[in-house]
């Protein structure tokens, strides 16, 4: 955790804004507290930070154990007179037990964990960082675990340059200015944004997603990134704290996104820039001819590529998969009228992918879906398909 973050961080259990404290440091690596314990100056709770992630959730979704484990192996630093103090989690007393609706957010969460954990152990990394190029396995959800060399043309590996360019190419403008990825998971778009000159906090319900997030980020060199567990619903920023609010495919994942969405944009300052990428409107046309094309391909792939066993966590829906998709829209409604399409956009990437592997990796082929989906997507454009959900400019 850099010193900045500290400075925008409050108890997530408190109505009052309250600020957190280092209360106790345990490990330092430069600039960044790697292990410390953090305490809220109103109501005394203690929040762990732990591999440089600070663990900022209500008391009903804490990892009682993950943290008992942490306290064990600092007690002869924190003292046995502290130790028994602690509020709400330490040894030897009963915690509290969550509702029905916590537990599927924490399900949530391990779900995600894992669901990352495994494209990361396979070395697919393009699920954490859009420049990733040539070396993320495709098909994982088939059964093909066969590397990815077909986008070398590409500025964002798993983005149509139309789409990239619709999504990313403005955030130059803001650079210095502060960030924030809500919902961030393995942390793509909030990363982009660090690489372009923001000061930029990812911050997701799963500790593992942010962890595997923190740590690809500090293997490329981005160290102007810092990340945080912590749920949407209560998220431990101060109000006005971000220049750029960013949401790339989580806000279908909030429970009751109408009550939430407005307490997620208070982080925000009033002029924010705001960049948000939902998929809970299908295109016509692509829904058409992927369903047509898609299981045909999928088959000559699985004959053409060696199998592996696929993952049961790629293979079943999230505890909230699509909770508040029906939200999404009336959501970004009131925040503007400018929703643009993408959706589309992606049709010519996902055609020009398939073709890649159902023909062998033929470069040509390759080549001629490229350049045939470039002209697609200005025809998509011109055409101005709304189906999809992606806006970025300023809140009205």
């Amino acid at each position: 955790m850099l010193p900045d973050t500290l400075d925008l961080l409050q108890c997530p259990c408190c109505n009052d804004a309250a600020p957190l404290r280092v209360a106790h440091e345990f490990l330092r690596s430069g600039d960044e507290w790697v292990e410390a314990m953090l305490a809220c100056a109103s109501c005394g709770r203690w929040f762990r930070v732990e591999s440089g992630i600070p663990d900022l959730v209500r008391d009903e979704l804490r990892e009682v154990e993950d943290e008992l484990r942490f306290l064990e192996r600092h007690r002869d630093r924190i003292g046995a007179e502290e130790l028994a103090r602690l509020e709400p989690v330490r040894p030897g007393r009963k915690h509290p037990t969550p509702s029905d609706a916590d537990r599927r957010i924490i399900e949530e969460g391990r779900h995600w964990g894992r669901f990352m954990a495994r494209f990361w152990d396979v070395g697919d990394r393009s699920i954490f960082d859009l420049r990733v190029k040539g070396t993320h396995p495709s098909f994982f959800v088939a059964g093909v675990l066969e590397p990815d060399d077909r986008d070398t043309w590409r500025r964002w590996s798993n983005f149509p340059p139309a789409a990239g360019d619709m999504c990313f190419g403005w955030l130059h403008r803001l650079e210095g200015k502060r960030g924030v990825d809500v919902g961030c998971g393995g942390g793509q778009f909030g990363l982009e944004a660090a690489r372009r000159g923001l000061r930029m906090v990812g911050f997701d319900p799963s500790f593992e997603e942010v962890a595997l997030a923190r740590r690809h980020a500090r293997e490329q060199g981005v160290g102007n990134i810092d990340y945080v567990r912590a749920e949407p619903a209560h998220p431990p920023f101060r109000a006005g704290s971000f220049d750029l609010f960013m949401a790339k495919d989580s806000l279908h994942h909030v429970p009751q996104l109408d009550v939430v969405f407005p307490r997620l944009l208070a982080i925000a300052t009033r002029d924010a820039h705001v960049l948000i990428h939902e998929h809970v409107a299908k295109a016509e046309l692509k829904g058409r001819l992927m369903s047509r094309l898609m299981p045909r391909a999928v088959e000559k792939i699985r004959r053409r590529w060696a199998k592996v066993e696929i993952p049961p966590e790629l293979l079943r829906d999230s505890a909230n998969e699509d909770v508040s998709a029906h939200l999404v829209r009336p959501a970004m409604e009131q925040l503007t009228d400018q929703i643009h399409s993408v959706e589309s956009l992606f049709l010519a990437e996902e055609l020009e992918m398939t073709a890649h592997y159902a023909f062998g990796k033929r470069r040509w082929v390759t080549a001629l879906a490229y350049f045939g989906g470039w002209w697609l997507e200005r025809l998509f454009l011109a055409l101005g398909d709304r189906q999809h959900l992606t806006w970025h400019g300023t809140r009205r």
